[in-house]
């Protein structure tokens, strides 16, 4: 009973409210945070916003470059010699892909790189946010490695040179580096034209580094500009047949042909031999990489002849028929014996060139003083380069003023020419006495040179008969002619300069000549570089080169025919043997 009572006393007592300082303490806490909330969302907005937006782009922007393509070089007629084609490049950001090394399962087999390979690049480039992983991949490897899913892992479109020509001409048109910069040749004389500029564009990527959506242009690509040459690839691709068959044949260690147009002084045709195929890099060394036709030089033997002999007929003191006696065969000048082939007895000075006799031209020469062949020669471009293409050599011509030395140079010893510019002095017989420029820009069709003279027409007019009995059955060149046409020309056969000396038993075989006579067109010069065997002469070696390369010229070209027989110039007729000079 008494706990009952209990009971029903407790039921009436009714419970104290809590005090009321508890609801004004935790509803005054409730809006000092709400109040720092706000305060700290209105400071975000206000004052952190450039920072937070910097952290974020930090994360999910990128900024990428855009290679540009490079331009392509065109011959005169349109067909293309070298150009870029994209391919695919595997690139990384580092902070992702290094990061997630647990998922490059597979990987390092199909970019062909080891795994730890892939460690110590990481390492190098921790702190960046590029680095390559395999450039110029095949299509089927990228999209292989893209099925991995690799985080940060992305491809890149690049270029790669290519050249459709393969071997011909791969000296003058030169090569470019894995970035498509210009390294040697026509590539690099022309690489800031060629190149173009390089663009770089903003892009939001996710957090594997993926790019979603490109965001802004920062620079607009600018890619670069076409390239067109003067070079006629269907005369370059024969040119290269033919040098390459000489050498072969003769077992030569080497050789060059250079074909230039006139009036216009256009390089028509380079080539050298041996040759590289610049779509292999690996085929490429030092030996084959030089375009020897503007690099290396030759003591220009008899093929110098004939600007010693228009020297003589511009002075006037000979004329076509004044007799030189070359009897016995052999001369004694200061201590040296100049020599002919054969003892050609009493010459004109117009059979002194068509024979190629030493002696003939030696004793035209001293009738000049010195400086009058060392004027002509420079007036010629010998001892100086064309400025036609990147890398050429100037060649050697000294001033020495002794009785030797005079003698020599008449002949074509003593000073060292490029093919190159062997051709361009041989343009003062195509026109009217005028040194011609020579250039690798196109020309507009009809566009004529101005040129420096030289000579007299009056006399180029007499050299002209004389090499075109030169380059016939009554000269050294009897394999030089071609059918239906007039041409002339001049053969040489040098010893072999090495280090100083001359190497016994070693030439160079020459041959510089132009056709057609009646309106010439084209020079060619032919160099072979020792050839081997019983054959080694000029006309032998190089003549023949020169007779196909100037048919087909005609040929394609659609030059009209002289439709004469070869024509007959001077009093000899019996061909000369050969001639070692």
């Amino acid at each position: 009973m008494l706990l009952r009572r209990e009971v029903r006393l407790l039921e009436h007592v009714k419970p104290k409210p809590p005090p009321v300082w508890r609801q004004h303490f935790v509803l005054a806490g409730m809006i000092v945070v709400f109040l720092v909330l706000a305060l700290r969302v209105v400071q975000i907005q206000t004052q952190e916003v450039a920072m937070l937006r910097e952290e974020g782009d930090k994360r999910y922007l990128r900024e990428i470059r855009i290679v540009p393509e490079r331009g392509k070089i065109l011959d005169r007629n349109g067909r293309v010699l070298a150009l870029s084609t994209p391919v695919s490049s595997l690139s990384a950001d580092p902070k992702v892909f290094c990061r997630a090394a647990d998922s490059w399962a597979g990987l390092p087999q199909e970019v062909g790189i080891p795994r730890q390979k892939l460690i110590e690049r990481c390492g190098r480039y921790v702190d960046d946010h590029f680095m390559y992983i395999r450039r110029r991949l095949p299509p089927a490897v990228v999209d292989r490695v893209l099925a991995l899913n690799v985080p940060g892992l992305e491809v890149d479109r690049e270029y790669m040179r290519y050249y459709p020509g393969g071997p011909v001409g791969g000296q003058l048109l030169g090569l470019t580096d894995i970035d498509e910069n210009g390294v040697d040749g026509l590539e690099l004389a022309y690489d800031a034209v060629l190149k173009g500029r390089e663009g770089r564009k903003q892009v939001l990527k996710d957090r594997v580094g993926h790019m979603v959506e490109g965001v802004r242009s920062i620079q607009p690509v600018d890619h670069g500009d076409d390239l067109t040459i003067s070079i006629d690839y269907r005369v370059q691709s024969l040119a290269s047949r033919y040098l390459e068959t000489a050498v072969r044949k003769h077992d030569a260690a080497g050789g060059s042909v250079v074909i230039l147009g006139v009036p216009s002084g256009e390089i028509i045709a380079m080539v050298n031999s041996p040759q590289f195929n610049p779509n292999d890099r690996k085929s490429i060394s030092s030996q084959v990489f030089r375009n020897t036709a503007v690099t290396d030089t030759v003591e220009p033997g008899s093929t110098a002849k004939p600007f010693t002999i228009a020297m003589a007929l511009e002075s006037g003191r000979v004329d076509a028929e004044t007799v030189v006696d070359t009897s016995p065969g052999h001369m004694y000048l200061a201590g040296y014996t100049i020599r002919d082939v054969h003892d050609y007895g009493p010459l004109s000075v117009h059979d002194v060139l068509v024979r190629s006799s030493n002696i003939g031209t030696v004793k035209v020469a001293l009738e000049l003083p010195f400086a009058s062949l060392f004027d002509t020669l420079k007036d010629l471009g010998f001892g100086r380069v064309t400025g036609a293409l990147p890398g050429e050599t100037g060649g050697v011509l000294e001033h020495r003023d002794r009785t030797v030395e005079h003698a020599t140079m008449s002949y074509g010893y003593g000073f060292s020419v490029t093919p190159l510019q062997l051709a361009q002095a041989y343009t003062v017989f195509a026109t009217d006495g005028k040194l011609l420029p020579i250039s690798l820009e196109r020309k507009a069709d009809g566009y004529r040179a101005r040129g420096k003279r030289v000579f007299r027409p009056q006399t180029v007019a007499l050299v002209r008969r004389m090499l075109n009995q030169a380059a016939s059955s009554a000269g050294t060149a009897s394999k030089a002619p071609i059918p239906r046409y007039h041409i002339g020309g001049k053969t040489g056969t040098t010893r072999k300069l090495m280090d100083g000396n001359y190497q016994k038993g070693r030439y160079v075989s020459l041959f510089a000549g132009l056709g057609p006579l009646s309106e010439p067109r084209f020079v060619t010069v032919v160099s072979i570089d020792d050839p081997k065997g019983k054959w080694y002469y000029g006309g032998d070696v190089a003549a023949p080169v020169f007779s196909k390369l100037m048919s087909d010229l005609m040929r394609l070209y659609n030059i009209r025919p002289d439709n004469a027989e070869p024509a007959r110039f001077g009093s000899s007729s019996v061909r000369a043997d050969g001639e070692r000079t």
